[in-house]
């Protein structure tokens, strides 16, 4: 695991300013309410995503689909114009190394990370790194269970008796945190992170990435022989999180974090020169003066897919009516006749509530392809309505009868499309169409 030299500067203090709002927002956000309700969290057990206010269901899963697309296409998008500005500045692998460097640093100062590091304050900061992996992994854990229900059941004399699900993955993922940080670090992202394998694929001579200026610094200084500007001082070397040497070129290993930037900046201003390594392309490397090329063909056909999902989203989160209903043909009551020419079909219906307010929806027929009007008895009653609570659904049976005419035999199926809707509410309306079958019997 390497242990990187601390180093102070522009790029550092702006990442600090990052870290400082990343770390609140990951602990807290789970903590956070829209009214009453989670502002973010993945009910699993519930099989339910609330999300600012909404509450999304598997049914729903075309969102999760094009939410994935869009953060894939973002991927390749940014990747290709500004590098892994990501990995070095919001991963959580960066930002927590930065948080486990700081507490190393505070405790053992200028030993941290070395040998002869005393023993009590290795000691220290584990246990304090342990700490902080119990919290990380409480902050995890809480966006999918409520961190309020999991602070009372701590506080549960039954806690330790009955400890409850969520113990045992705070417990796997503390252990996770903590032997990442621990004693992976750099190497997960050398060699487990998918972002690092395929980043080459996404970035090409255009691309903004830590870039070292080989036609200034090359050939570097040796036995007191300069010819480039590289002094070969090797604090890039040492500073990185990775332990790459950014002189050797685009690495796998290299996170964009900027800490080689402020270390040469800081060296060659005692030459009195500019920075060798610096935010550039490989194009600006090669050719000093040369402009960044933003608008190409790679990064405008990720751009124009990733608007297009964008806005394909968009509209159908607009148009969205949070209620869900699946009515299905019922497989043991077939389709009947009854005096008066009447036919009757049975249906098994679920109504899912997917907001935080009591719902009186009422059940029509909208559309039909029979050439008589169409009866519905809902529940057992005549009255097509019924009642269902905030974030709740309710199975119940339909029946639809209707006289057949001569014009109906002609067909086996026709098709009804049934209108479920709140009637204070017109924007909280959803159409559903089913199958009316004809008896045998009717058709012969």
């Amino acid at each position: 695991m390497v242990i990187s030299r601390q180093i102070s500067g522009k790029i550092r203090s702006a990442r600090y300013l990052v870290e400082a709002f990343l770390l609140p927002f990951y602990f807290l956000l789970p903590w956070l309410r829209w009214g009453e309700h989670p502002l973010i969290r993945l009910d699993i057990p519930g099989r339910k995503f609330y999300l600012l206010g909404n509450i999304f269901t598997p049914q729903e899963g075309f969102y999760l689909h094009l939410f994935l697309i869009g953060m894939g296409l973002s991927l390749f998008f940014f990747t290709t114009l500004i590098g892994r500005v990501w990995c070095g500045w919001a991963c959580p692998q960066t930002v927590f190394t930065d948080l486990f460097d700081l507490i190393g640093r505070t405790v053992l100062g200028s030993k941290y990370g070395k040998k002869d590091a005393p023993l009590f304050g290795k000691v220290l900061v584990h246990k304090l790194w342990i700490l902080v992996s119990i919290l990380g992994a409480l902050a995890w854990v809480s966006y999918f269970a409520d961190p309020y229900e999991m602070i009372s059941d701590i506080r549960s004399a039954s806690f330790f008796a009955a400890p409850p699900t969520w113990i045992y993955f705070v417990l796997f993922f503390t252990m996770t945190l903590y032997l990442d940080m621990a004693f992976v670090r750099e190497q997960f992202c050398k060699y487990a992170c998918p972002y690092a394998r395929f980043q080459t694929v996404m970035m090409d001579a255009d691309s903004v990435n830590v870039t070292y200026d080989y036609k200034r610094g090359e050939p570097r200084r040796k036995a007191g022989t300069q010819v480039g500007d590289c002094t070969a001082c090797n604090l890039c070397l040492v500073v990185c999180p990775t332990g790459i040497d950014i002189r050797e070129g685009v690495n796998v290993g290299c996170i964009a974090c900027g800490k080689c930037v402020d270390a040469c900046t800081k060296t060659m201003g005692k030459e009195g020169k500019k920075t060798l390594i610096g935010y550039m392309s490989e194009n600006q490397a090669n050719q000093p003066g040369a402009k960044i090329r933003w608008i190409r063909p790679r990064s405008i056909v990720y751009g124009v897919l990733l608007f297009g999902v964008a806005i394909v989203s968009s509209v159908l989160l607009y148009n969205r009516v949070p209620l869900y209903a699946n009515v299905l043909p019922d497989r043991i009551i077939q389709p009947m006749e009854i005096p008066g020419g009447i036919v009757r079909n049975f249906y098994n219906a679920q109504i899912l509530n997917m907001t935080f307010q009591n719902r009186n929806l009422n059940v029509s027929v909208e559309e039909s392809t029979l050439h008589s009007p169409v009866r519905i008895l809902l529940g057992g009653t005549e009255v097509p309505s019924i009642s269902i609570q905030q974030n709740s659904s309710q199975d119940f049976r339909i029946i639809l009868e209707a006289e057949i005419k001569e014009e109906d035999l002609r067909k086996t199926s026709h098709q009804i499309t049934l209108k479920v809707g709140d009637a204070e509410n017109k924007n909280y309306v959803l159409k559903k169409t089913i199958p009316f079958r004809i008896p045998i019997q009717d058709r012969n």
